[in-house]
């Protein structure tokens, strides 16, 4: 049964830019943050906005923890800063598309996270790079400058279903209003938080919907965003290997929406790679979560959750 499922437009940006910038030669950039509660990097990633060029627009905060710290946060921020806070039930997606509904009119739209924060200068870059393309993407760093998360690239690119794996992040892509009105919504059925097995790929499935389309992505490394996130569990605990699972569920999920048959092997045969590898070299943590990103791939692809091992996770 598995193996019968794996193997089974003009851009208008530019002009609708230039409509804008001929008028106002600033591009109005908004922001929407989805929270589930972290006030100290809420407040960090609000001081790193208030230093950009050109201002924000507009602010949403999308308050989706169900306490008083984030309401403290946007409070103490109101006279400085065009932001406003609503509430929704939980869910990555649906708080981004809840935040978008509550924006006033924008050019471009950007979706940080509540542990990142913005280097000096990254919505000036955002507007040169912006071009005639319905997206651009930056690079993401973690607190010491390294690339995180992706491998990132050291030159300006144009994205393709290939690349848009390795160079675009949702905290690092800034969307035009003719991209997200023409594609539509983050689809609420995938992402962290949603109330489906499929806990990632939001955001890169938004954006193969675009490029199917024949929207542009950009790619532009000095576009530069900053995470740091002290939640992320550390690498070789059984915390790490159960999210890499419910990640890469998400990945495979993308996949079959996506791509044929070879190219969903391809995406399994990486993991798999990897855990053979890391045997050969007597890495065994190493090795259990590589066969977690495995497992977790082959479930989205199939959409058959297989049996959680507990001793899979615990054992080393």
């Amino acid at each position: 049964m598995f193996l019968r499922i794996i193997l089974g437009r003009s851009n208008h940006t530019f002009s609708a830019l230039a409509y804008h910038i001929g008028v106002n030669p600033t591009p109005r950039v908004a922001l929407v943050v989805t929270t589930i509660g972290r006030p100290e990097t809420l407040d960090r990633l609000l001081a790193s906005v208030l230093e950009q060029s050109p201002p924000v627009s507009e602010m949403i905060v999308v308050d989706q923890s169900g306490e008083t710290g984030t309401a403290e946060v946007v409070e103490r921020w109101r006279d400085r800063l065009p932001i406003r806070r609503v509430t929704t039930p939980r869910g990555l997606s649906a708080g981004r598309n809840a935040g978008v509904a509550a924006l006033g009119d924008y050019d471009l739209v950007g979706f940080p996270d509540d542990d990142t924060w913005y280097a000096p200068g990254t919505l000036t870059r955002v507007c040169e790079a912006v071009g005639g393309h319905g997206v651009v993407s930056g690079m993401l760093l973690d607190a010491d400058g390294q690339p995180a998360q992706l491998a990132f690239g050291t030159e300006p690119a144009v994205l393709d279903s290939t690349t848009v794996w390795s160079q675009a992040i949702e905290a690092t892509c800034f969307y035009t209003s003719a991209f997200m009105k023409a594609v539509g919504r983050f689809d609420e059925g995938l992402g962290a938080g949603c109330p489906t097995p499929w806990q990632s790929g939001e955001g890169t499935d938004l954006l193969l919907r675009g490029l199917r389309d024949g929207w542009s992505v950009a790619y532009d490394p000095r576009v530069t965003v900053y995470e740091d996130n002290p939640s992320v569990p550390a690498a070789g605990t059984r915390e790490a290997r159960r999210r890499a699972r419910h990640v890469a569920r998400g990945t495979g999920r993308v996949y079959r929406r996506h791509y044929g048959a070879r190219a969903r092997l391809r995406t399994l045969a990486r993991p798999l790679g990897g855990a053979l590898l890391s045997v050969a070299r007597a890495r065994w943590a190493e090795a259990a979560w590589h066969l977690q990103r495995l497992i977790g791939r082959l479930e989205g692809i199939t959409g058959i959750l297989l049996p959680v091992r507990r001793h899979v996770y615990s054992r080393m």
